[in-house]
């Protein structure tokens, strides 16, 4: 094919592309002006929608004292001192539709009293995206100003302890006088998926997370790690917020008094186990040994963390037992949040929300008391080894092989709940360990033993993450080389057995907690900034009306990590019919790129082979041709065309003897011009 055809072929095409693309841009303009415009929704004034949002707040949130506290859990002089902080600092600034004391008095609202988006937009006459959208720029001002009102304790004995007649005996004696505050954990209720649920679920019958706090003896908050999975142990939360780099620092000589659970360490000092602790407990029987004695002071003394926790809860009930709407990073956000409001609060003067010394011990009850202190000292006893449910067993190889193969089937039957087995399924466990072993185990040793091998795999799970191991998928190997295994054993001995060396039963460990391992991969300290993971959208603000805002109920669009975790947004999703169209428009426009991009090509092939081609033509071409006598011009321009098309044959022309070219344009002619 010559470049003269290729070249109308493409052209033809060019052509034809060039006319789809019309019928198709005619036919879609056709198709949108048969549909009729729908007239556009139309507003009151916008004066008019502030007029009402200004009469709302000034009547029911800031009216007076008592309905400001039972809206945003605030007086009013204090809360307009909190809303100067922000615009001072310029965290917050007013807008042209919404104030400063608006976005805090949302925020409020929504935390101290758990109410939803859409309630919220109803109640202020906002939308759904804008009540989400400042209720994020809010919970990110608080978190900026974590620095000036989380601080360290002081390390001065505190006024607490220093002349108090309850301790001021004790204090050449007693540890105490290096105390500066107290440290406990509380478990706060979560909304999280289905399939994050089982390891949230500890001692409560709820998903939860682990909240560990440390508080000075004014009830301040000096240090919080919120986060962390219901499952996790009091241990592993205080050793991550040891090891964090901005994390929970003890003074030097000082300590904090902290419950057994968290363990003896340096700068913790953990209540003695098996002794009467708390406060119920004494009633009117004296202290009959030393070990009462100290654990009387130390409950004494660790009462004020709990104290912290009750007053929390009681503002903010988004904290209490409360099941909350928004993305997990979210909940853990707030729960810091709320802390540091805390400490403003104490620190502005304090309010009726408080809990003074005299009130909590005067109702605290062991049974019914706010922190479920009879549910702790209840797990205290269990990992302590005090339970009286069953005597001691010496479990062999085989006996934990066998319980972790027939637990591995209930999981593998689909039987295991979001909670962990159920007793029916350990009691049947205990008979068959005591059928094939000729035994007598109860479900509690069952139980007792599963957490053996889960603290196993918590382990495994850890030494994975060592700088340079390598992870043996296929035979369950940890991998170090011998100088980085020689480093860690000489200091971490009881690891020997699970590093270079396949370890047993590892695959049975990941069926039964694969799941259900407390990872602390949302965990956030108080030295965090908030509300990363939210990213506010437009600045524009959406203005709608009262009835516009309450079908409304969007949230802020969120960080994918969000949607990771299963708690992604649930703003309004794009209409379907317009999700196809795009999708179609979308698919039509890509494919006429296609064929313009391979057309375009081929015609730029085409003119660079055509370019190359008359670079190979004889330069006395022309003459050649036309100095040939007795041909009409037009003829001999035909043939010159026709050589010019077929360079070889053009550079065997210009070769031949004057009569053979005769001959040559002779043929040519009759053949071309039939004769």
């Amino acid at each position: 094919m010559d470049s003269r055809t290729r070249f109308l072929i493409y052209a033809a095409a060019s052509y034809m592309l060039l006319s789809m693309m019309a019928m198709v841009i005619e036919s879609r303009n056709k198709k949108r002006k048969r549909v009729p415009r729908r007239e556009g929704i139309t507003y009151g004034p916008i004066d008019e929608r502030d007029r009402k949002r200004f009469d709302y707040l000034n009547d029911k949130i800031w009216k007076n004292d008592t309905i400001c506290v039972n809206m945003l859990r605030l007086r009013r002089a204090p809360f307009f001192r909190f809303c100067k902080l922000f615009r001072d600092g310029g965290l917050l600034v007013d807008t042209i539709h919404m104030s400063v004391e608006e976005q805090v008095a949302m925020f409020l609202h929504t935390i101290g009293h758990n109410v939803r988006n859409r309630v919220v937009a109803t109640d202020f006459y906002r939308s759904g995206e804008t009540v989400s959208r400042y209720f994020n720029l809010v919970l990110r001002a608080i978190g900026e100003m974590r620095k000036e009102l989380i601080r360290p304790p002081s390390i001065t004995t505190p006024s607490k302890i220093l002349g108090n007649p309850r301790w001021d005996p004790y204090l050449r004696y007693d540890p105490h006088l290096d105390c500066v505050g107290a440290i406990d954990g509380t478990h706060v209720r979560v909304s999280v998926s289905k399939d994050m649920e089982p390891s949230f679920r500890g001692r409560k019958d709820h998903a939860t997370q682990n909240v560990m706090a440390a508080v000075d003896f004014d009830l301040k908050f000096t240090y919080v790690l919120a986060g962390w999975e219901g499952t996790a142990h009091d241990a592993v939360v205080l050793r991550d917020a040891i090891e964090r780099t901005d994390g929970l620092r003890v003074p030097q000589g000082k300590f904090y008094p902290v419950d057994a659970g968290y363990g003896a360490k340096p700068g913790f000092l953990p209540p003695f186990r098996g002794v009467r602790y708390h406060l119920n407990e004494w009633g009117t029987n004296p202290v009959q040994n030393e070990k009462e004695l100290f654990n009387l002071r130390h409950s004494s003394l660790r009462v004020t963390v709990e104290r912290a926790f009750g007053s929390l809860k009681r503002r903010w009930k988004i904290l209490d037992d409360a099941t909350p709407f928004f993305p997990y990073p979210t909940q853990v956000d707030i729960v810091v949040a709320c802390c540091i409001i805390q400490n403003w609060i104490i620190e502005d003067g304090g309010d009726d929300f408080i809990i003074s010394e005299e009130e909590w011990i005067a109702n605290y009850s062991y049974a019914t008391s706010r922190s479920g202190q009879a549910s702790e000292h209840a797990y205290m006893v269990q990992f302590s080894g005090q339970s009286d449910k069953g005597g001691h067993v010496t479990w062999t190889s085989s006996m934990s092989t066998y319980m972790l193969e027939y637990l591995e089937g209930i999981v593998a039957s689909g039987n295991k709940t979001s909670s962990g087995f159920k007793q029916v399924h350990l009691k049947a466990c205990a008979k068959a360990l005591n059928d094939h072993f000729k035994i007598n185990l109860t479900s509690d040793q069952i139980t007792n033993h599963m957490r053996t091998w889960k603290r196993k795999y918590s382990k495994i799970a850890d030494l994975r993450k060592l700088s340079g191991a390598l992870w043996d998928e296929e035979n369950f190997i940890i991998s170090l080389d011998h100088k980085h295994y020689a480093d860690h054993i000489k200091d971490h001995k009881a690891d020997a057995e699970y590093l270079n060396k396949p370890i047993h039963n590892y695959g049975k460990m990941l069926v039964i907690f694969g799941n259900s391992l407390a990872t602390g991969k949302y965990a956030k300290g108080s030295s965090d900034p908030l509300a990363t993971e939210s990213i506010p959208i437009d600045e524009e603000e959406e203005q709608i009306g009262i009835d516009s805002a309450a079908e409304t109920g969007s949230t802020c669009r969120v960080h994918p990590l969000n949607e990771e975790n299963g708690a992604s947004s649930s703003a309004p999703k794009p209409k379907k019919a317009k999700i196809v169209a795009a999708i179609e428009e979308e698919g039509l426009i890509g494919a006429f790129k296609s064929v313009g991009e391979k057309l375009a090509g081929a015609i730029l092939e085409a003119g660079k082979e055509a370019a190359k081609s008359y670079k190979d033509l004889p330069d006395n071409l022309y003459e050649s041709v036309h100095s040939i006598p007795r041909f009409e011009d037009t003829h001999l321009a035909h043939y010159f065309a026709h050589l010019v098309d077929n360079p070889p044959t053009a550079s065997v022309f210009v070769t031949l003897e004057f009569a053979h070219k005769v001959t040559w344009v002779a043929r040519y002619i009759a053949t071309t011009f039939n004769g």
